[in-house]
């Protein structure tokens, strides 16, 4: 019998086989729609793709540094080993489309919707993701800098083996995020992850910092 209390893991679909071409190098513009291409070890550098949708795409090896995702759509594509300095895309939607192998610097990610998601083996430096709803996240063994999700909206998130140095959930709304499997150097707003699952360990590493501003000493668990 499960135990009511443990959290829901994220429910992420089986995606079927779709036979893909690669780009033949034509521009790529905002607001276009592209299906089943794919992007290899190309440059995509300090493109406008606002408003753009990729349906079943591949993008691997690529450099998307400076490029604008805003209101970009990313459905049912696969991304691996990723560079980017800074990656604009806020308002953008990450459906059903794994981010895996990448390193990335600060991401604007604000207001952004992601569903279905796994984010596995990347490094990122930053991740504005405030105001932004996450439906069935995946993250694997993941090291973030920063990452904050100050009034976002999270739905059955989880996160394995992750390094998290400095977490902000300040009026997030969390049902079943589960955060037993996270190192966590630094969280504010504490008041805001209620409905994530944490261990006994973490519970008083994160009460530390709170307790210090009052001149409380907090006790280890024993």
């Amino acid at each position: 019998m499960s135990n009511p209390t443990e959290p829901h893991p994220p429910k992420i679909a089986t995606r079927r086989p779709v036979a893909r071409t690669r780009w033949s190098g034509e521009r790529l513009l905002d607001g276009d729609s592209h299906a089943t291409q794919v992007y290899e070890q190309v440059e995509l550098t300090d493109l406008d793709l606002r408003h753009s949708t990729f349906s079943e795409c591949t993008f691997t090896g690529c450099d998307l540094t400076g490029t604008d995702l805003t209101g970009t759509h990313l459905v049912e594509s696969d991304l691996a080993e990723i560079e980017a300095a800074h990656l604009t895309a806020p308002r953008s939607l990450w459906r059903h489309s794994p981010l895996t192998r990448s390193r990335l610097g600060a991401v604007e990610a604000y207001e952004a919707n992601l569903d279905q998601l796994v984010l596995a083996d990347s490094k990122i430096s930053y991740v504005n993701a405030r105001g932004s709803i996450w439906s069935d996240v995946l993250v694997q063994r993941c090291v973030i800098d920063e990452l904050d999700l100050v009034g976002a909206k999270l739905t059955r998130v989880r996160f394995e083996d992750c390094q998290i140095r400095s977490l902000g959930v300040d009026r997030a709304s969390c049902r079943s995020v589960d955060l037993r499997d996270a190192e966590l150097r630094e969280v504010t707003g504490l008041a805001g992850p209620a409905g994530g699952t944490r261990r006994n360990a973490q519970v008083f590493d994160l009460s530390r910092a709170p307790a210090a501003e009052l001149g409380i000493s907090v006790a280890p668990p024993s």
